[in-house]
């Protein structure tokens, strides 16, 4: 069968990102925000991450809303905690129906469960839940992995993933060979799962070339990187 195609311009309301730890979802949240934000949308996002303390979006909250994206996190002493100390506003940006929501949902089963608590608000399909797949990192570097992992969160956050998104890299490391070896990874596992490949993910410098192999196939969203560990200089 063909992969599904599933362009950005088919969006919904809410858009959650997930994936296992060192996916990038955190960098995909940001950036996609960025981009609605751009296109004049009024868009928050939701930083839901109990899982990884050096990369949440809550991290470059000044930054963000700096652009006009909202950031929506615990907030005070329970700013750098791992626990579900989730603000009242996530309901906010839930139920309100003129605002675009971005989800950065943590990376693994246990992350996905905190989902799960706002399930009763995705039963109406408004939504995309994409699983963001690195195949160089080790639970996804092939399709049994990809698969296995995916279905835990869906298990966890008692939600179906939508769509895939291709963001094989090594950071700043990373070249055009290895997104499109990564990307083959993504494609296959697409075709054993019956879902669309959502978008692909590559940093400024490879976004253009990415988009012209890909000849069209798959939009391809530009990123920043914006995530950074504390151990390394700006």
């Amino acid at each position: 069968m063909q992969v599904k195609k599933l362009t950005v311009e088919d969006l919904r309301r809410l858009t959650i990102f997930t994936g296992n730890l060192g996916s990038g979802k955190t960098e995909l949240a940001l950036n996609f925000s960025l981009h609605l934000k751009k296109r004049g949308l009024p868009v928050s996002v939701v930083d839901l991450d109990v899982v990884n303390p050096y990369f949440r979006t809550r991290l470059k909250r000044a930054e963000l809303e700096n652009k006009g994206v909202a950031v929506i996190c615990p907030q005070g002493e329970w700013s750098a905690a791992d626990l579900p100390a989730l603000s009242p506003a996530v309901r906010g940006v839930l139920e309100d129906e003129r605002r675009y929501g971005v989800f950065d949902v943590g990376g693994d089963d246990v992350g996905a469960t905190v989902l799960g608590r706002f399930k009763p608000y995705f039963s109406g399909g408004d939504y995309h839940l994409w699983f963001v797949v690195n195949a160089c990192r080790p639970f996804t570097r092939d399709v049994r992995g990809i698969v296995t992992v995916l279905r835990s969160i869906e298990k966890a956050s008692r939600l179906t993933i939508t769509g895939l998104v291709s963001n094989t890299n090594l950071g700043r490391d990373t070249d055009l060979e290895t997104v499109l070896e990564g990307h083959r990874v993504v494609v296959e596992a697409a075709r054993r799962l019956s879902l669309p490949v959502a978008l692909a993910g590559a940093r400024r410098e490879l976004a253009g070339e990415l988009q012209h192999k890909l000849d069209g196939e798959i939009p391809v969203l530009s990123l920043e990187l914006y995530m950074q560990p504390p151990w390394v200089p700006e």
